[in-house]
């Protein structure tokens, strides 16, 4: 697209400042996992730049992005798809191109993507986003709590800390998602980790440790050291982790590949190969029924895999097995 079609939405293009862990206030060691994670939501930024100066009725073209963290570039690209579909009267024609053109790979990303649009938005309800998949389009409210927890100051980080009692299916989504961020806050150390987890509503750390080691396996950066002693700070939501690793292994089968990173810290976290933990959120989503799904649906969802994945856990004995 050439620059004067793009003129009037320059003004939106995020620069990689936004995401320097300097720059955020976020931990900056180990090094070899800050550059992983910085490039890692750099590429977000590229997607959704390469959004904003594609045409309409278009996809942008991701191709230049590496394969390992194209997914994410397709995150960022549906966030500025929901935000310029938004802006028109005339429907979701950019969500619709990016989801024909990508959605095959990376649908988990793509609904993700689109919560950070809700959160920019300030908006509470999804409307029309997703509204052709009633399972994964929930999915942005995940999206949206990584995103007003990434972003959060000190005050606004503050707030998630002051749950005092437990309350809706949604906000566990959001929780799940702000848990994904501390992947990012933390710099992937277990220690801080654990340290940040303890401070969230008690009803709501294991959807924190749940996003956490989604976020461990999706984003990576850390080596099979550090997955064994993030298992260990997590040991008391041993099945959130293992959930949200299952959830992770499943977004990389449907993208084609799983990278060596993931075919580590899934074994460590979950207890299976990633091909396992992958089907364990096949199996869980079959067990819903009916055609309508809503928020209380996720969270079954997220349920019963944290339920197949304590059966696998489990020997003939009633004892956990070794692994």
């Amino acid at each position: 697209m050439t620059g004067s079609k793009m003129s009037w939405r320059r003004p939106l293009v995020l620069r990689h400042s936004l995401v320097d862990f300097q720059a955020r206030g976020f931990a900056r060691e180990p090094a070899a996992t800050r550059a992983t994670l910085e490039a890692a939501a750099g590429s977000f930024l590229d997607g959704f730049n390469a959004e904003l100066a594609t045409a309409v009725d278009d996809a942008p073209d991701l191709s230049s992005v590496p394969a390992d963290r194209r997914g994410l570039a397709a995150e960022g690209a549906a966030m500025a798809a929901t935000l310029l579909d938004a802006a028109r009267p005339s429907g979701t024609r950019r969500t619709a191109a990016l989801e024909a053109a990508y959605g095959e790979r990376y649908a988990y990303l793509i609904h993700v993507g689109s919560g950070w649009a809700l959160a920019k938005l300030r908006r509470r309800r999804l409307g029309r986003i997703g509204a052709g998949a009633p399972l994964l389009r929930w999915l942005a409210y995940d999206g949206k709590g990584f995103c007003e927890a990434f972003f959060a100051g000190p005050r606004a980080f503050d707030r998630w800390r002051t749950h005092a009692h437990k309350c809706s299916a949604i906000c566990e989504i959001e929780y799940q998602g702000l848990g994904r961020s501390l992947w990012f806050r933390a710099c992937g150390d277990p220690d801080r980790l654990a340290a940040l987890v303890s401070t969230m509503p008690p009803h709501h750390q294991g959807d924190v440790w749940s996003g956490v080691a989604l976020a461990s396996v999706y984003a990576g950066g850390v080596g099979p050291d550090t997955y064994r002693l993030l298992a260990e700070r997590a040991a008391g939501h041993r099945a959130a982790i293992a959930q949200g690793a299952a959830f992770g292994a499943e977004a990389w089968r449907l993208s084609g590949f799983t990278p060596a990173h993931a075919e580590v810290g899934v074994p460590i976290l979950a207890g299976v190969a990633p091909a396992a933990a992958a089907q364990w959120t096949w199996t869980a989503r079959h067990q819903l029924s009916g055609p309508n799904r809503d928020a209380h649906d996720y969270r079954e969802w997220r349920m019963h895999t944290q339920r197949l994945a304590t059966t696998a856990a489990v020997g003939p004995t009633g004892a956990e097995d070794a692994a």
